[in-house]
């Protein structure tokens, strides 16, 4: 069950992804030009007085030989770079039917800045996004991730692209045999944290202070953080995390020597099969997976999306290296960043990945449960029993989200309290009126789904997902300001707001977002007892 909760895909998230993306109002004038220190890039100048500067090159294209490699940044320019349209995608496949998305490309490492004053009295703070997808699709271009709401509560906003899949994540045994330090497959990870290098060196341009970064992901992107703090290399380069629906418990595969108890593979032994697959068996391997185009790469990934038991896709290694032993061990051992933490998860987070799956009755309910989680259902079933929810599916729904997100999520921040690091947790139970359902003509009941909560944070006015009455627009103004605080100096509380009190071992305190902001404490305890309990 463990190995089969890492997989987060759905054929949902496709809608979050590829979406025409329009800012607020042009202003008249000249476009802004900002002077960083690989060259000028020329922006949007909006009417409100903000401004974007959109698919910025970090980093080299990781093509041809670079492919497989650490990223390298990117060569330097002299005249204004064209900064006022997003860079494309990285390679990715329809989860649909495995085929590949179009208009990506590989040279696809670009990032992007919205900022409401270039030349501040004082460097503003700054959040560093990092999008989700299952470390298998998506790109900063999407629509939910328009930084401009969040700029004008007075922070500077970073996002960017990185490796995805089997580009960014296989490991093999020939592709470090020259460089064993590249030989870990985290090549998307290892493309974030460039990202945040170009933060430190590049950000005070653009009004930010690069001493005062909040680094902020949701989904694959709040696991990217997470394991981001469990890098050595990428220390120092935050000072603050906010993982929404995602922690480092989820999504890691050991680099070679499994050992774990349900014998799963080692991201080298898929790596060597997927090689078969493009085939690529004998001699110079590297250089062979380094002829194959992104479209045979996809094809060979196994993308298409199977709910009930699906295929393992590329993710984060345990490599010994960018991330130098299983996340439990270095979160037991306090081996990771000392910053303060926001986290939370939603309460329906398993509605989007069962959309497809045919469980109608309490039989298949339990023939599902004792495919994600041999040798545990008994347990599980007796946990999340039928007959507790509106129907068996709701039941799988609502087990899934738990064990992937929810319990994880108590789990870390259980862990860190204890070791004496600030957290700050929230649960997130608003169903939101544009939803997933809404576009499909208000068939599906979803609830406060994963991902629910990013148009709130992310304050959209425009698009599918743009909050569309009064109370959902002053929820958003109060979690722009929750988040904006926190990234300020670690405290989201402010005079005559909702406090939103500190996590702690004895209390286990949270913010439960709606409309009406309220207060829980241990949250989902039984259940989650049980779960972590069975290692799940």
């Amino acid at each position: 069950m463990r190995s089969s909760f890492r997989i987060l895909l759905s054929s949902c998230l496709l809608l979050l992804t590829h979406c025409a993306h329009t800012g607020p109002a042009l202003a008249e004038g000249p476009a802004p030009v900002v002077e960083t220190g690989r060259g000028p890039v020329q922006g949007l100048a909006y009417a409100d007085g903000s401004a974007a500067f959109l698919g910025i090159p970090f980093a080299q294209p990781p093509t041809g030989e670079r492919r497989w490699r650490a990223p390298e940044p990117a060569t330097a320019w002299s005249t204004p770079r064209d900064a006022s349209h997003f860079g494309l995608p990285c390679p990715q496949a329809d989860l649909r039917n495995g085929k590949p998305v179009e208009g990506t490309s590989e040279d696809c490492l670009t990032l992007n800045v919205w900022t409401s004053a270039l030349r501040p009295q004082k460097p503003a703070p700054v959040m560093v996004y990092i999008h989700g997808g299952a470390f298998t699709l998506g790109s900063s271009r999407d629509e939910l991730y328009d930084g401009s709401a969040l700029a004008h509560a007075g922070v500077v906003v970073v996002s960017m692209n990185y490796r995805l899949g089997a580009l960014g994540f296989l490991a093999h045994p020939a592709l470090g045999a020259g460089a064993p330090a590249e030989s870990s497959g985290n090549y998307g990870l290892m493309d974030q944290r460039l990202a945040l290098e170009w933060v430190r060196d590049h950000v005070s341009a653009f009004g930010g202070d690069p001493t005062n970064v909040t680094l902020f992901g949701e989904s694959a992107g709040a696991i990217s953080a997470c394991l981001q703090m469990l890098s050595p290399a990428a220390q120092g380069l935050f000072h603050r995390v906010i993982a929404e629906s995602g922690t480092c418990y989820l999504g890691t595969t050991p680099l070679r020597d499994p050992g774990t108890p349900e014998q799963e593979d080692s991201a080298e032994e898929r790596g060597v099969r997927f090689a078969h697959e493009v085939g690529c068996t004998e001699g110079d391997i590297a250089a062979c997976l380094r002829t194959r185009t992104p479209e045979q790469l996809l094809a060979a990934s196994g993308a298409a999306l199977d709910l009930i038991k699906p295929r393992v896709g590329f993710g984060p290694v345990v490599d010994g290296n960018v991330i130098p032993a299983a996340p439990r061990q270095l979160l037991a051992e306090g081996r990771y960043a000392r910053v303060p933490l926001l986290l939370g998860a939603n309460r329906d987070e398993g509605t989007i990945f069962t959309l497809q799956a045919k469980i109608d009755t309490p039989e298949q309910y339990e023939a599902a449960v004792n495919v994600r989680a041999p040798g545990n259902a008994e347990p599980l079933l007796r946990a999340y029993p039928a007959k507790d929810f509106a129907s068996p599916k709701a039941a799988f729904s609502r087990l899934l989200g738990d064990a992937m997100f929810v319990c994880p999520t108590r789990r870390l921040a259980r862990t860190l309290v204890e070791q004496g690091q600030p957290v700050h947790a929230y649960f997130f139970t608003y169903e939101p009126r544009k939803a997933f359902g809404s576009i499909f003509g208000g068939l599906l009941k979803l609830g406060a789904y994963h991902s629910a909560e990013l148009p709130f944070v992310f304050g959209l006015s425009r698009g599918r997902f743009a909050l569309d009455s009064d109370s959902e627009r002053e929820l958003s103004t109060k979690l722009i300001g929750y988040w904006t605080r926190f990234a300020t100096g670690g405290n989201p509380n402010a005079e005559g707001t909702v406090e939103w009190p500190s996590y702690t071992r004895e209390e286990e305190k949270y913010l439960e977002i709606n409309t009406q902001l309220g207060h829980g404490s241990n949250l989902n305890a039984q259940r989650c007892d049980v779960l972590d309990s069975l290692g799940l």
